[in-house]
């Protein structure tokens, strides 16, 4: 279960789901359906939250305050009951100074840059309340604009003792199939050619109290994006969020950046025991793992054109699909900011 509320206008999404085995992962989640999802403030304010997609609830018109303190209660079709521990929505202070520094690790034309080690590093100043007691906590919301070529698609046929690969665009491409001949269907466009993707921080970013003078972090830095020809087919566009947390969340976030950082450590030791801020209440309940935040917010936004890479960038590689298929996180839609 994850989720927030926040001092910014809503709608705020709860993701609820249950865990599934690793044989599973790749084909689907398990969402949690037809949950009760109530949150509450420390004022006698409540509201009921809105399944709109498969354990996917969102709240209404419910707004977050700072000073206040709030808690969400679930209730599953089995009648399982759960909590989170109240969390108090503090103050945050700003950031400032968003900035970028190229860093070239290799020659330029390397992997005809697919993937590249050659990026940007992204900076930030950020003021820190005595309300926060040294505590923040960064999320990044990374966007691009990508091009496929779905009417390239094709699928493998059996013909006697050989493979042959025949046309098979999807419907979103524009074109069809005539008698085996790629055809361009009258007046239509494709519609999965362009999209959108996004990229979310995948590890958690926390401050650190011994980067922390006089209430600033200076020259903080919070991400990396890679210099490759799908970032910069067009532009990329960073949005970073700066949050407050409790103490009981950043003991979550701390606990989980460790778990990450020793994945690939075959001798690494026992990581401590993860499960968030939410509880059971209900006897013999499916044990929990996950967090409810309170927190208050701070955002501002960057973009790295693609000149601003300090060499030429090479054409976008070419993927026979649709662009929607073709990448996590991805929609045909143009974003409002864009």
């Amino acid at each position: 279960m994850e989720g927030m509320i926040t001092d910014q206008s809503g709608p705020y999404l709860i993701k609820i789901s249950k865990t599934v085995p690793i044989s599973q992962q790749v084909y689907k989640s398990d969402f949690v359906k037809g949950a009760q999802v109530v949150i509450k403030d420390d004022q006698g304010n409540s509201e009921s939250l809105t399944e709109k997609s498969s354990g996917n609830y969102f709240t209404q018109s419910f707004q977050g305050m700072v000073g206040r303190v709030y808690s969400i209660t679930i209730t599953t079709t089995e009648g399982q009951i759960y909590q989170s521990i109240p969390e108090k929505l503090l103050p945050v202070g700003d950031f400032s100074n968003l900035h970028y520094e190229f860093v070239q690790k290799e020659p330029s034309n390397v992997n005809r840059q697919v993937t590249s080690s050659n990026g940007f590093n992204i900076y930030i100043d950020s003021d820190v309340l005595p309300e926060q007691e040294g505590r923040a906590w960064w999320r990044l919301t990374g966007t691009f604009e990508i091009f496929t070529y779905p009417r390239l698609q094709v699928d493998p046929e059996a013909i006697g003792t050989e493979i042959v690969y025949l046309p098979d665009p999807p419907a979103c491409s524009g074109y069809r199939v005539i008698r085996g001949v790629l055809t361009l269907n009258p007046n239509s466009t494709c519609t999965c050619c362009t999209c959108w993707v996004t990229h979310y921080n995948e590890s958690p970013l926390i401050s650190d109290p011994n980067f922390i003078s006089n209430q600033k972090i200076n020259n903080l830095n919070i991400a990396f994006i890679e210099a490759n020809v799908r970032n910069f087919y067009n532009k990329y566009y960073l949005e970073v969020e700066q949050l407050s947390i409790s103490q009981a969340l950043y003991d979550f976030w701390k606990i989980i950046k460790v778990q990450k950082q020793n994945t690939s450590n075959l001798f690494q030791t026992p990581s401590p025991k993860t499960s968030g801020n939410i509880i059971a209440i209900t006897p013999n309940s499916t044990s929990v793992i996950g967090y409810f935040a309170a927190s208050a917010s701070k955002k501002h936004a960057i973009v790295l054109n693609r000149s601003d890479v300090p060499y030429e960038i090479q054409p976008i590689d070419t993927l026979a699909m649709s662009c929607i298929k073709a990448y996590k996180f991805s929609s045909a839609t143009k974003p409002p900011f864009w």
